[in-house]
């Protein structure tokens, strides 16, 4: 079963783009003529409950997935060496996607997110399929993150793995059904543990290459390439088996689009911008690749397996047997770590298809604490139906199949962001504005060409999959996670069940950037 979890959670550092600020701005544009807030302003203000540290530690904690400590050994063994080249070619993607979507949320606030911009920007079609697709694919993932922290707790305290795995979604339950600040803390301090096992790894592994402990007494020179020639060695199994799973590298870095759901919850967000946009590369650096080039360095490809997490197969394989253990232990942190964030960012998904009328407007209504209530037990319905499906099934099959749609349906979300963004700056360009001189967090000229490499290299990587080993039917099913939730909105735009226009009473791009008669000035 753990070979079927692919990592979802890289970054939620980029919560330091956003500068929704709804307490301070809701009232310029939420209250009716009298001055008086008005029933929407009552019924979709979410509460600010993020605090300026506590995001730091989340998006540094957010990059670190349990499978990233689980599959990336898949991956190891079957690209070899390539691997690392492989997550920098992802690292450019995700720079990409990132500032362009500060762009979008620093000048166009939304607190619907990237559901908001793909509904204005590429119209209500395709932020059905995106938004529905992105709520699908967490649905899914979440049960599978407590099936995971169960296996773990079950290897250390066995014959209890089914409940194991509904205490951990119990456990879920009730964090993201309190106020958003406890999910603050609670995760928080999980990002911190995380941040601090990937370092404590990249020390003792650097130990091992210089050859200060480990029982083979390995000094410096890589495991990974001997007889051969450099390409055979970087690709041990072909160029090919790199493109059929850049879908899964990709999958590692997901959730840094979780950031624009939980925009309007995190206090003073706009402080942060600039030194976020500027950290980002070094973070993603130091927390994903500088641990991979260790492991490359000092641990033979081919030994990678499934059964557990890479880094302790390293420790184990020269005789750190204490400390393998202790990142066995690692993985249930980070699978608890990752499935309360993805809960919290498909809650804020569905929040955000209903405020732009894409979903039941009963979905975007809050309780007192600030928490959109009925979307989370409409989700918690759902995630509680997959694990128990997943738990009848034996944890098999059924798992190994959706969770292999998440690579597609959440690519989908950063194409979507990235599209927005150039829609963005066309309709500028339309109505007379001069995007370099106009924007706050722009874009700047010698960086245009990133996110438009970032869209093309994610369109490439979404067909590649459709030719890897036996991926067929996974892209057929992915396919339909999009196409079945823009077939059942049509039908039920017919018969009423769901409004024909946003009920968000935010204003649209035309409000704020209106088009101008004269010269192309701000």
């Amino acid at each position: 079963m753990i070979q079927s979890f692919i990592p979802h959670h890289p970054t939620l550092l980029f919560f330091q783009y956003t500068i929704i600020n709804t307490k301070r701005k809701g009232g310029d544009f939420m209250r009716d003529s009298g001055g008086k807030p008005s029933e929407q302003s009552a019924s979709t203000e979410l509460r600010q409950g993020i605090q300026g540290w506590q995001v730091a530690f989340i998006g540094l904690g957010g990059v670190i997935g349990s499978c990233y400590f689980l599959g990336l050994g898949a991956l190891i063994r079957d690209m070899g060496p390539a691997v690392l080249l492989a997550f920098l070619l992802v690292g450019v993607i995700v720079y990409g996607m990132m500032i362009a979507y500060a762009e979008l949320l620093v000048n166009l606030p939304r607190t619907g997110s990237f559901v908001s911009y793909t509904c204005e920007f590429l119209g209500e079609t395709a932020s059905v399929g995106i938004g529905w697709s992105f709520w699908f694919n967490w649905v899914c993932y979440v049960p599978s993150e407590a099936l995971a922290a169960a296996m773990v707790l079950n290897t250390f305290f066995p014959g209890h793995t089914g409940a194991y795995a509904i205490g951990a979604l119990a456990m879920l339950t009730v964090i993201n059904l309190s106020a958003v600040d406890v999910f603050a803390r609670v995760e928080s301090t999980l990002a911190i543990i995380k941040v601090c096992a990937v370092i404590l790894f990249s020390v003792i592994a650097f130990g091992i290459w210089i050859g200060l402990w480990g029982a083979e007494g390995f000094l410096g020179s890589s495991v990974n390439f001997g007889a051969g020639s450099f390409v055979q060695n970087l690709f041990p199994n072909g160029a090919g088996v790199v493109l059929t799973n850049m879908v899964v590298v990709l999958v590692t870095f997901q959730g840094t689009e979780i950031v624009g759901l939980a925009a309007s919850e995190t206090q003073n967000p706009d402080v942060a911008v600039p030194a976020a946009c500027k950290s980002v590369t070094y973070r993603i650096a130091c927390l994903y690749l500088v641990p991979i080039l260790l492991i490359l360095g000092i641990f033979p490809s081919e030994n990678a397996t499934l059964d557990g997490s890479v880094f302790a197969q390293v420790l184990s394989y020269y005789g750190l047997n204490f400390w393998a253990g202790l990142f066995s232990a690692a993985v249930l942190i980070a699978a608890f770590s990752c499935a309360n964030t993805g809960f919290y960012g498909t809650v804020r998904c569905l929040y955000g298809l209903s405020v732009e009328g894409l979903a039941p407007k009963i979905f975007s209504k809050l309780d007192k604490n600030g928490s959109p209530r009925p979307a989370v037990l409409f989700t918690l319905a759902a995630m509680w139906l997959v694990l128990m499906l997943g738990l009848f099934a034996g944890g098999g099959v059924l798992y190994e199949s959706l969770l292999s749609v998440s690579g597609f349906t959440g690519t989908l979300a950063w194409i979507g962001i990235i599209a927005s963004q150039m829609m963005f700056r066309r309709r500028l360009r339309r109505n007379g504005y001069i995007p370099e001189k106009c924007l706050q967090a722009a874009v700047s000229e010698k960086k245009r060409w990133v996110p438009m490499f970032a869209l093309v290299a994610q369109i490439v990587c979404l067909i590649m999959l459709a030719f890897g080993e036996g991926q067929q039917l996974v892209f057929l099913i992915a396919l339909l996670a999009v196409a079945i939730p823009v077939c059942v909105s049509l039908c039920l735009k017919k018969t009423g069940v769901v409004p024909s226009v946003p009920h968000n009473s935010e204003p649209n791009f035309e409000t704020k950037f209106p088009k101008k008669q004269h010269e192309r000035i701000c």
